[in-house]
């Protein structure tokens, strides 16, 4: 298996743990921390960009790498 897609695959782990974690019904010390710090909706906005979007980019990429790794053999 290519190192991207291994790479994918944790990416796509992060993202889900992420939801699920934001999605809960307890608030977890970083996301009550930046909803202090920068307001709810702007806590929460930064806490999904920075735990959900980012490392969907990531995986993203990761899986374009991989599938293309795999199309020149």
């Amino acid at each position: 298996m290519d190192v991207d897609l291994i790479k994918a695959i944790f990416a796509i782990y992060v993202v889900g743990v992420s939801l699920l974690r934001l999605l809960d019904e307890n608030e977890y010390f970083r996301l009550t921390a930046m909803k202090k710090i920068w307001g709810r909706s702007r806590g929460l906005m930064l806490h999904f960009l920075s735990n959900v979007i980012v490392p969907m980019l990531f995986a993203i990429v990761f899986f374009c790498r991989g599938i293309l790794s795999m199309a020149t053999f």
